[in-house]
């Protein structure tokens, strides 16, 4: 085991928050009840969905397996406090347990990955509200391991 599995894993969840972050800054509340049409999820809902994959790999790594029972919905504010606090969490845990790289693929490939695609659905549809993501170059964010606070 490795914990350089970790290390990748952690950077990974400080890119989610950066990217997140930008995703939902500079927003209001209604925003959260924006939806692109019939049958798609809300802002809320998606973020209420990614707060359940990151709770879930958290539960996964201390116990063994993924939890799907869903979780509360809330507003669009509590969703986005509740989501950075799950991210903070997932931290914690990646510091205290050592992963194996069949774990840290699992969680990249998966669940980590779907975050990463709803968090551009969120840009997307912020851009479908009429109040797009202000441009800027991810490469260069001055993204670091343990934070999570970048706005």
């Amino acid at each position: 085991m490795s914990r350089q599995n970790n290390h990748f894993l952690r950077h990974t969840l400080a890119t989610i928050a950066y990217r997140f972050q930008n995703a939902t800054h500079n927003t209001s509340d209604d925003f959260g009840d924006f939806s692109p049409g019939q049958d798609t999820r809300t802002v809320s809902e998606v973020i209420n969905h990614m707060y359940q994959l990151l709770r879930s790999s958290g539960m996964l790594i201390k116990e063994g397996s993924f939890n799907s029972n869903p979780s509360e919905k809330l507003t669009y504010q509590p969703e986005i406090e509740r989501f950075s606090e799950e991210l903070v969490n997932f931290d914690k845990i990646l510091i205290e347990e050592e992963l194996d790289m069949p774990t840290a693929y699992r969680l990249l490939q998966g669940p980590l990955s779907d975050i990463l695609t709803h968090i551009g659905q969120i840009a997307m549809m912020r851009r479908l509200d009429g109040n797009p993501v202000k441009r800027g170059g991810y490469s260069s964010a001055p993204i670091a391991i343990g934070q999570f606070s970048y706005f």
